[in-house]
């Protein structure tokens, strides 16, 4: 059975533990924190090796590849000593703070010869590969516009419940980073990079409370987006086109079902039936690449990483937001 190790253990990794035990694709190896007693917690509730320090779990635990889950700005940090180490890595979202950090990285892996991807889970779920292959066969037509949302209360619960990473700049907080990176990687997996960017922001100590972008590209196509750690919203994405309009009414970046209107005015609803939240597609497709001995997704591979925090990098220059990261 495929040996996962986890780094960082919290809300996070407690769903990814419980869907890979859940769906029996693999196993929980070992677990790493930096606090000894959660991580013996962590593994008395889903098994494996419990490791205090980062680095002891770096250097002596026994598995296939690492799910990193620690805070935005320890990514490059632990992708780094674990690339190193020869361990096939899963790094959580944003993948680093800049995209100099994940240039470092992918040379690393291609160097080393080890498996590295982005966890944007989104991308394997099955209703973002259907509207993928509707779109790339022409069902559509012509992509006009794309608007898509990604804001929930995350500023209330971090203080309510002690969580700083989102509403710390030290550790990589703010809306853009943790939430607006969905928006803004839909609209490059269905249009690509844009030719023109617009964003504003609402910073509040050093982070984005509210980030809104909007994109233009080439071809005459556009795109709003729109993200904030402020209020709770639908999580709607409308993609136009031509010849229909694909809604995801809720919960885009997850949903089980979305409605596709014709030019007509016909409608087409579609739903799936998940075998958990979602985290199984996104590890399967880690264990099938490793076990084949590939170094990079097919699907979410790491030029389109480069390319999602090359937008990532532009949008924070405009808005006037930067990390300790970006001064090293």
């Amino acid at each position: 059975m495929f040996r996962w190790g986890i780094l960082g253990l919290g809300r996070i990794a407690n769903k990814f533990a419980f869907e890979l035990n859940q769906t029996k694709l693999g196993k929980v190896a070992a677990v790493g924190s930096r606090d000894l007693e959660k991580a013996r917690e962590f593994a008395n509730l889903f098994g494996g090796e419990s490791y205090g320090s980062y680095t002891e779990f770096i250097e002596r635990a026994q598995v296939d590849a690492v799910y990193i889950a620690v805070p935005h700005h320890l990514h490059f940090e632990l992708t780094q000593q674990c690339l190193l180490k020869g361990i096939p890595v899963l790094c959580e979202k944003p993948f680093t703070i800049n995209k100099k950090q994940l240039e470092s990285l992918v040379q690393i892996a291609k160097t080393k010869q080890v498996f590295l991807m982005e966890a944007m889970w989104t991308r394997f779920m099955p209703h973002i590969l259907w509207i993928k292959e509707q779109i790339d066969a022409g069902k559509l037509g012509t992509l006009l516009h794309l608007k898509a949302e990604f804001s929930f209360q995350g500023k209330a619960r971090g203080i309510q419940e002690g969580v700083s990473r989102l509403i710390d700049n030290s550790l990589g907080g703010g809306a853009l980073l943790d939430i607006g990176i969905y928006p803004v990687f839909l609209s490059q997996l269905l249009f690509g990079k844009p030719t023109n960017i617009a964003a504003s922001a609402q910073i509040v100590n050093h982070i984005d409370e509210v980030c809104m972008m909007q994109f233009s590209y080439s071809n005459g196509s556009t795109a709003n987006l729109e993200s904030s750690i402020l209020w709770e919203a639908d999580g709607q994405a409308v993609i136009y086109g031509q010849n229909a309009t694909i809604n995801i009414p809720r919960k885009w970046h997850e949903s089980n079902e979305l409605v596709v209107t014709y030019a007509d005015k016909s409608h087409d609803y579609k739903k799936w039936d998940y075998p958990s939240r979602g985290f199984y597609y996104e590890m399967k497709e880690v264990q099938d690449a490793v076990q084949s001995g590939k170094k990079e997704s097919q699907l979410m591979p790491l030029q389109f990483s480069l390319d999602m925090m090359d937008t990532l990098d532009k949008i924070r220059s405009i808005i006037g937001l930067q990390y300790p990261a970006d001064k090293e």
